[in-house]
């Protein structure tokens, strides 16, 4: 009986495939793993201004920009994430750090309720600046809370300390769209000289 000779051509194209098929698996699992884009700490708190300076009201079911208006979509939003969460599932795209190592754009959340942390008023005593939403019948605002019992502290995936920048508001061109962008009417504009410190403080200072 006479026995056919492997095809050359054939042998390579499965060898092809033998190699692609782990490489596109293992580049499919990167994707579904990785964090959210990178944004930084004075983005996080230009975004979460840009709320409180609209005094977007609290809804579950309205939506301002894309997002959600609760405090779970606020911080959705102020993060840049490319969704509404929930106070719950807010979890999944941060990662729990120490109280003590809280920094502005940061988030601070305790059962059924998640803000934007702003910075300490008094470290010592546990009282911070929160950027908000604070439920039924109240609009976004910058507000002095305490930390409470049985609170986390989260930190989202991929938030970067640099570039320094500081938050310009200009007006709106249109509405928004439901995306991880920033909204229109915010401008991250460079400051030569500015150190990190004086541009989170300058960030997060809001007019009465």
């Amino acid at each position: 009986m006479k026995v056919r000779g492997t095809n050359p051509g054939w042998s390579a194209t499965i060898g092809r495939l033998a190699l692609a098929i782990p490489l596109s698996m293992a580049i499919l699992a990167a994707v579904n793993t990785a964090p959210a884009h990178a944004i930084t700490r004075t983005e996080v708190i230009s975004r979460a201004q840009h709320w409180v300076k609209k005094r977007v009201p609290y809804s579950q079911s309205g939506f301002y920009g894309g997002y959600r208006r609760d405090c779970s979509g606020m911080v959705s939003m102020a993060w840049g994430l490319k969704t509404s969460y929930t106070s719950s599932t807010i979890r999944s795209a941060a990662r729990r750090i120490p109280k003590r190592s809280l920094r502005p754009g940061d988030a601070v959340r305790y059962p059924g309720h998640v803000a934007i942390f702003a910075g300490w008023k008094n470290k010592r005593k546990g009282t911070y600046y929160a950027l908000e939403q604070p439920g039924w019948g109240g609009r976004a605002h910058k507000k002095v809370k305490k930390w409470k019992r049985g609170s986390q502290a989260l930190r989202r995936r991929g938030i970067e300390d640099n570039p320094i920048a500081v938050a310009v508001a200009t007006p709106p061109a249109q509405p928004v769209a439901a995306s991880a962008t920033a909204p229109a009417d915010v401008t991250a504009v460079a400051s030569p000289g500015v150190t990190a410190a004086a541009a989170v403080s300058a960030a997060t200072t809001i007019a009465p």
